[in-house]
């Protein structure tokens, strides 16, 4: 699995230098990160967004846009589609530290435009190499619970808590069940599927704990999970 690298920043001669950074490192660093949208304009970022709904991307993001959305209003819109961003603020505002922690963004860093390139290249380089370091070891953890958010809120539930997890009829939307209700969040089923081993694949818009299937009726399709719920499977998933 490829994380995205997202970027946005207004001035183009800076854009034009971040991206050639970014395609430098990922000719050492091949098939960890992929680049997923660069952008001037933080209305293109969020329209990316709409349309691939990423998990775990990688955002780097001036704070001065020159628009309407600034990096940390961009950034805190980011957080409700993408819980487990990855924020980097590349900027000459310094002083705006203090304004990203009191709006909650959870930027992993703060890097420094005004110096010189090398060690702006460093900075962007180590902190790369940082987020793929938490990335790997929090994957063992996502192997035994089942992460998701709803805007500022992160949900985790252990494997034996988990019953379902279905295509909702709103586009990009998920309805997770555990054994004590329903939550509805962003996201995508071959994502949810490639990174939880537990969970199979019983039908085109449906996963399921096996752990917790009480009964297979195979005459009928279906399959009766231990709070009662049926769900109807696909002949071939079972061949």
């Amino acid at each position: 699995m490829s994380y995205p690298i997202i970027i946005c920043e207004d001035n183009s001669i800076e854009l034009k230098q971040l991206k050639i950074l970014i395609e430098n490192y990922l000719l050492f660093h091949k098939g960890f990160y992929e680049i997923g949208c660069i952008a001037k304009e933080p209305v293109k970022i969020l329209q990316y967004l709409k349309s691939s709904v990423p998990n775990n991307g990688i955002y780097i993001l001036d704070i001065d846009l020159k628009s309407n959305i600034n990096g940390i209003d961009l950034a805190q819109k980011i957080r409700n589609i993408d819980v487990e961003a990855n924020i980097i603020f590349s900027t000459t505002h310094e002083e705006m530290a203090r304004e990203t922690l009191k709006r909650k963004v959870g930027a992993i860093a703060f890097i420094e435009k005004n110096q010189n390139l090398e060690d702006y290249r460093d900075d962007i380089y180590q902190t790369l190499k940082y987020i793929k370091t938490l990335i790997e070891k929090s994957s063992d953890y996502r192997q035994q619970n089942f992460i998701f958010g709803i805007g500022t809120q992160i949900f985790n539930f252990n494997q034996n808590e988990v019953f379902s997890v279905e295509a909702s009829k709103l586009p990009h939307q998920l309805i997770f069940t555990s054994n004590n209700g329903q939550y509805e969040f962003y996201g995508k089923l071959n994502d949810l599927e490639k990174k939880y081993s537990f969970l199979f694949r019983i039908n085109r818009s449906c996963l399921v704990n096996p752990q917790n299937i009480r009964k297979i009726n195979f005459p009928s399709r279906t399959i009766i999970l231990k709070n009662g719920i049926t769900k109807k499977f696909s002949i071939r998933k079972f061949q």
